[in-house]
């Protein structure tokens, strides 16, 4: 495959970054995994140097263009619009996410590289879906890195839709 096509084999004739963009409609969602070891909960203003610490291991660790994050931007994010995903009562994941009238959207989700593959990103996006829904979100919409396989696969495993791609330069 070339560095200008994408996975679905369309050619988009430059270099760039590739995302989809991508919605749920909140139907049909399963129910959130249980787990006695995962905890989500909101983020607390004595979360913040540790919740930094852990957005910049995640997203160091992942496929997506890395931004790191500063204290002062977390400390201006509202609290209310972060989920905390403990395990043991470690902080090991996170979910910023805001809602926009009946449109819901997750901004970053992240979990510690040692704590994948233990459902913790699935329980926080599902923790959120159903929030949204309870709220009255209508539509989830998010975009997502093209080269974020994990990412894409979680999305696609929880009936996300692609309606769009983008690329950035």
């Amino acid at each position: 495959m070339s560095q200008s096509q994408s996975e679905s084999g369309t050619d988009f004739g430059q270099a760039g970054e590739v995302y989809y963009y991508m919605s749920h409609d909140l139907k049909n969602l399963p129910p959130i995994p249980e787990n006695k070891y995962v905890k989500i909960r909101y983020m607390r203003k004595e979360d913040i140097s540790d919740y930094v610490n852990l957005v910049n291991e995640s997203l160091r660790h992942s496929p997506d263009p890395f931004v790191p994050m500063t204290r002062e931007f977390a400390e201006k994010w509202p609290l209310e619009q972060t989920l905390i995903a403990e395990y043991n009562g470690e902080m090991v994941g996170f979910l910023m996410f805001e809602s926009r009238g009946t449109t819901g959207l997750p901004v970053q989700l992240g979990v510690a590289p040692k704590y994948r593959r233990l459902y913790i990103g699935t329980t926080l996006l599902l923790s959120l879906l159903h929030k949204f829904k309870k709220e009255g979100v209508k539509e989830v919409q998010m975009k997502v890195y093209e080269n974020n396989k994990p990412a894409r696969s979680l999305y696609k495993k929880l009936n996300f839709k692609i309606y769009g791609i983008v690329i950035e330069q």
